[in-house]
């Protein structure tokens, strides 16, 4: 849960829509 937190905050501290689901796609990908 906290690691899916930071992907979403990082996504959207960098306010790129595309580029936070690639990112948190990738986290969960990794984690998963």
């Amino acid at each position: 849960m906290a690691n899916s937190m930071t992907g979403f905050g990082r996504g959207e501290a960098s306010g790129h829509g595309y580029h936070f689901t690639v990112e948190l796609k990738a986290v969960n990908h990794r984690f998963f």
